[in-house]
């Protein structure tokens, strides 16, 4: 590929199943999946022992003691499923900081070999969560809704959020990206249908085989399988199923700041669209946050104006463009945050059900300081709403299931919203992550604040969030005793284990509530095809068991902290009633 012109420029860091695919409705309780060879350099899957339920009541959780015969007793309130933190990404985007990729670091993820197969991941994940629409909990409730708990799309791109939008609706997505061009910096006529990128070593020669190619694995990637035409073969247009229940999203860092850390601005924008791709910061540089490059070091790639960064309302609209009723939860914004925020806001709440109440909160730390603003925060208008909701469904009775991006441990940042610059209200805002809501961020409100405001309101008996990628369930106790709320922290579609949780909330009819809770995986193959196999034929579901197995040995993640531990899959949780 012709090599790239020189620029300079501040860059953020951060179908069907195949044969052997999964029975309809599996979960873990019927078996997991584990490596064939743990201690191999590179290890295929296969079949692993179940994962028990486990019961968590007590004075150890929240102080109430499950009650004997209350299986016989229980009744379902609601029985919903978590997905999380895709980070669909346009793997091809010059915006992409691949380089700053090392192992172990805080940015490893910035690149990871399964990332091209996200998409399918997601769909086999939601198609799975089709075959379990029946509570495996023993109740036979059929599934009402899912919570898709932030980080749909990785890079605040209108592409990715046009993907994301077309998975949980069902329907054809085209997963390439880069459009024809045949002005001489934008490469050679051809190359926009076929796979652009570090993941090709025909692309760049910085030649030290710093990322995984399936067409040729060397240096620290010798291990990995050759699957010959695997990047071009994820580029094609495939038919995603869509939920079968509605979705209701909340908003991560990645869907509202550039790569999850920085406000999205001109600059930023200009590189997302444009022709030339960096491959590596210049030696020599004090941080990798400003990023110098040479003909040396980018390469000339296909454009696509697609790329461009959407603002907070354009991200709404999206949603609503995608024609299913509710536009996953934003048609639910209270009309005075909208209108106060300049069409901002995108939290909400909602009944699903007579009793009950679902709140999304949204704790995108906006100003977009690197470094900060990856972890999360409520700002002050936010926090008076949430007060008067929890208040108000109190009054009446509901119990209160609360959703956001970031569990209470991750809304650390104090980055103000304002630490992004206002935006000019023209349209085709250059800037779009920009401050568009006129009113004062601050205070702002961190994890002790949030968590002190649900424990002084009994209602709230859970919040369910995602970010860390890892399974973490977590009990928050009132001082005197009387109660609190569990946290359900799910693991990533992106990253091992690449698994979805199921919920099942039931009383039971004994002055307590049992939280149920079931972990459960893609519906894509267990074991991938064997390497040497010519990835141009595969189907969805076996690129999906590629992805897969790809995450498990990831060196930048793979198994460790995100698996959880046995109390945090699945398990009972036992609270009081507060009602």
């Amino acid at each position: 590929m012709k090599r790239g012109f020189a620029l300079a420029a501040f860059v953020a860091i951060m179908v069907a199943p195949s044969a052997g695919a999964h029975p309809s409705g599996h979960t873990t309780l019927d078996h997991s999946i584990a490596p064939q060879h743990p201690s191999a350099a590179y290890s295929d899957l296969t079949t692993g022992d179940p994962w028990p339920r486990l019961l968590r009541d007590g004075a150890g959780a929240l102080d109430a003691t499950a009650k004997a015969g209350r299986e016989d007793r229980r009744q379902s309130l609601l029985y919903f499923g978590q997905l999380t933190d895709f980070q669909l990404s346009d793997e091809e985007s010059p915006a992409r900081v691949e380089f700053l990729d090392v192992d172990q670091s805080p940015t490893s993820p910035a690149h990871r070999p399964q990332e091209a197969l996200v998409a399918f991941l997601a769909d086999q994940a939601i198609r799975a969560l089709n075959d379990l629409t029946t509570s495996p909990h023993g109740t036979d409730a059929a599934l009402d809704l899912t919570l898709v708990t932030g980080d749909q799309a990785d890079n605040q791109q209108h592409n990715e959020v046009e993907w994301v939008v077309q998975l949980l609706e069902g329907g054809e997505i085209d997963p390439n990206s880069g459009v024809e061009d045949n002005m001489p910096i934008c490469g050679r006529n051809g190359e926009a249908a076929r796979y652009t990128g570090v993941q090709d070593y025909e692309d760049y020669t910085e030649g030290d085989f710093a990322y995984y190619d399936p067409n040729s694995p060397q240096g620290k990637w010798s291990a990995f399988p050759l699957y010959p035409g695997l990047m071009d073969r994820a580029q094609k247009p495939f038919v995603a199923e869509g939920s079968a229940v509605p979705t209701y999203v909340t908003s991560g860092n990645h869907d509202s700041l550039a790569q999850g850390n920085a406000w999205s601005n001109a600059v930023y924008e200009a590189i997302a669209v444009g022709c030339s791709k960096p491959m590596t910061f210049l030696p020599g540089q004090p941080s990798p946050s400003f990023i110098s490059t040479s003909p040396e070091n980018a390469v000339d790639v296909p454009g696509d104006p697609a790329r461009r960064y959407v603002t907070k309302q354009e991200n709404k609209q999206l949603h609503e463009d995608g024609g299913k009723p509710g536009a996953h939860g934003y048609e639910h914004v209270d009309p005075a945050e909208d209108a106060a925020s300049n069409g901002a806001a995108s939290y909400y709440s909602f009944s699903p059900k007579p009793g009950l109440r679902i709140i999304s909160i949204d704790t995108v730390s906006e100003g977009g300081t690197i470094g900060d603003s990856s972890n999360g925060n409520v700002d002050d208008p936010q926090f008076q709403w949430l007060s008067g909701e929890l208040a108000e469904a109190e009054a009446a009775g509901e119990l209160v299931i609360a959703m956001g991006h970031h569990p209470i441990r991750s809304l650390s940042s104090v980055t103000p919203d304002e630490a992004a610059p206002q935006c000019l209200g023209v349209p085709n805002e250059p800037n779009p992550g920009c401050d568009p809501d006129p009113r004062i961020s601050t205070p702002l409100h961190g994890g002790n604040k949030l968590r002190d405001l649900f424990l002084a309101h009994p209602h709230v008996i859970a919040y369910v969030s995602g970010h860390t990628h890892e399974h973490k369930l977590l009990p928050f106790k009132r001082a005197d005793g009387s109660g609190g709320f569990w946290e359900l922290n799910t693991s990533s579609i992106v990253d091992w284990p690449v698994q979805g949780r199921v919920i099942e909330l039931v009383d039971n009819n004994d002055d307590t509530l049992s939280i149920l809770s079931t972990v459960f995986d893609h519906n894509g193959p267990i074991t991938a095809e064997p390497a040497g196999t010519n990835a141009l034929g595969l189907d969805e579901g076996q690129l999906a068991a590629i992805g897969r197995t790809l995450a498990y040995n990831d060196p930048g993640a793979g198994p460790g902290v995100a698996d959880g531990q046995a109390g945090d899959r699945n398990v009972e949780l036992v609270l009081p009633d507060p009602r």
